[in-house]
């Protein structure tokens, strides 16, 4: 089965930084683009449990999966993770905290990238 048949979700990737004009007087103006509709898929996976003495609980963690075709910068923002029919399927910002190329026999197959939610204003990020 071809990897791009698993993509079955779609998100917003936001570049910072990026060259968005010039002013008047030939200075670089800088600014955020988003590139909307990308084929992906996220994925919540059990990584570890923790044990104490209120019992397990299991952490877990939010992976993107995208094509070979789509490096994602550390600075940028993913969001608008919906399925197919524009079903929300991950609420919220997402910044990349580990971004994983995963190679076959002879290239790049595709990029695993775990996510770590933004902050909702209050000044702490989400698990």
């Amino acid at each position: 089965m071809r990897f791009e048949r698993i993509l079955s979700h779609r998100c917003t990737i936001v570049l910072i930084g990026q060259k968005i004009g010039e002013t008047e007087y030939g200075k670089p103006i800088y600014g955020e683009v988003p590139i909307e509709n990308v084929p992906c898929r996220a994925d919540q996976i059990k990584r570890r449990a923790s044990v104490d003495q209120y019992g397990v609980d299991f952490i877990t963690e939010n992976i993107l999966f995208v094509g070979p075709d789509r490096q994602i910068p550390s600075d940028a923002k993913i969001k608008d993770i919906q399925d197919l029919k524009g079903n929300v399927v991950l609420e919220g910002v997402y910044s990349p905290e580990n971004v994983r190329p995963v190679y076959s026999k002879v290239r790049l197959h595709h990029y695993e990238i775990t996510l770590q939610k933004e902050s909702d204003g209050s000044g702490e990020k989400e698990s």
